[in-house]
């Protein structure tokens, strides 16, 4: 039998493939069995409904024919200055002082990951990824032809393992001078935790001081911070960049999907805090190249629909309405699984809020398994890691999930 297809392109579908494990559990229902789905970062209603925003489907089904030409493989003008708006707020003014910001539209979070890896890396060079992590990072890199070397995500004090961290730069400078380094923050995927003021204080110290030893590239991936459930409601993040003399270069993944609800549309952004325009016009020309030979352009009308929501302040502080009514739910949600995790003794990374919440088990693929007997799925992050999606659950799946897992541990 004659094979066609490239040595270099085969590749299996991974048993902690997300959207596999989500397509299965939607046959498994089309079936006509009843189904828990703890497995895909999808806001659902209690009703089991896909949660959307007001705003947004208004925006998109008055715009959404407006702009049906190609647009710049760079993206539509207008949703990239919204983006910038929407993700810097009143600190913008500021980021454009210290910074040249450069921003490109991408197709989602994750095009904005491939893409960094594939301007920012030589073939062979490494990133920088948490041990507990969301696993398409993994699959991406390989795509993108470089290494991956994994840093601890916790300390002894279930604190972000800055140290670890640093060994890890360390470890990749000394065989590259340069290398890209993921942090996803807020509401990390898949445990939910969230880094704090001291916490971010302390790694900006540490990232300046490896960051004089070599080209650091920091990707910030953003994916989750619309639901960040804090008293003052900002992410420490942006009050860090706001204070410039890095010795390294921040990146911001940008994405729509969890923000706005637009999953399937993949609208997202890259954002690059660069020091001169000399610089920005590189990346920017690099950029338009290296998404012009892989996708030609991204979604233009549903960029120009959503440009007309990012740019309008009224409509924003509305969202922001709608977006807390959705991420406070998901909290309650959060506060039940946490309670019935505590009662049945079962063992979890930190949380603190997001769509996700990961336990600590023996056996991840066995349980996922037996679960999946039970026509429930969840995802096996690795040998001893299952993570939950709490985003689509309600109240009585909940229960029902984790009282079924404490019979099966």
């Amino acid at each position: 039998m004659k094979k066609y297809i490239a040595k270099r392109s085969e590749q299996g579908i991974s048993k902690t493939d997300i959207i596999a494990i989500n397509s299965k559990a939607k046959q498994d229902a089309l079936n006509g069995n009843q189904v828990i789905n703890a497995s895909i970062g999808t806001f659902l209603e209690d009703d089991k409904t896909l949660g959307f925003l007001s705003m947004v489907k208004e925006a998109l089904s008055e715009h959404i024919n407006d702009s049906l030409g190609y647009p710049s493989s760079l993206g539509d003008p207008q949703y990239l200055k919204g983006i910038m708006n929407y993700v810097f707020e009143d600190k913008l003014e500021t980021i454009n002082k210290l910074y040249h910001p450069f921003i490109g539209a991408t197709l989602g979070g994750t095009g904005a990951i491939s893409l960094s890896l594939n301007l920012f890396l030589e073939e062979g060079e490494a990133v920088l990824l948490p041990n507990i992590m969301w696993s398409n990072y993994k699959l991406v890199a390989t795509k993108a032809k470089v290494k991956y070397l994994t840093y601890e995500m916790f300390n002894e004090d279930n604190k972000f393992n800055i140290a670890s961290v640093k060994e890890t730069i360390k470890k990749a400078f000394s065989e590259h001078r340069r290398a890209v380094l993921i942090i996803n923050d807020p509401c990390q995927n898949p445990t939910g935790y969230c880094m704090d003021k001291q916490e971010y204080d302390d790694l900006f110290t540490m990232l300046n001081e490896e960051g004089k030893n070599g080209q650091l590239i920091v990707l910030f991936d953003i994916a989750y911070i619309s639901f960040l459930n804090i008293n003052d409601g900002r992410c420490p993040l942006i009050d860090k960049l706001c204070e410039g003399n890095t010795s390294f270069l921040s990146l911001i993944a940008f994405s729509t999907s969890k923000t706005l609800g637009t999953y399937g549309l993949r609208m997202g952004a890259l954002i690059a805090l660069v020091d001169s325009e000399e610089e920005k016009e590189q990346l920017s020309n690099s950029f338009y190249a290296l998404a012009r030979g892989t996708y030609s352009v991204p979604v233009g009308s549903a960029q120009a629909a959503i440009a007309n929501l990012f740019n309008d302040p009224n409509k924003i502080n509305q969202l922001h309405t709608e977006i807390k009514r959705n991420s406070d739910l998901m909290y309650n949600r959060s506060k039940l699984l946490l309670k019935y995790l505590d009662k049945y003794d079962i063992d979890h990374y930190p949380y603190k809020c997001g769509f996700f919440v990961t336990l600590k088990v023996e056996d991840a693929y066995g349980l996922a398994e037996k679960l999946e007997k039970e026509h429930m799925y969840v995802v096996p992050m690795n040998n001893h890691s299952v993570r939950i999606a709490l985003s689509g659950l309600n109240d009585e799946e909940i229960v029902t999930l984790i009282t079924k897992i404490k019979e099966l541990i």
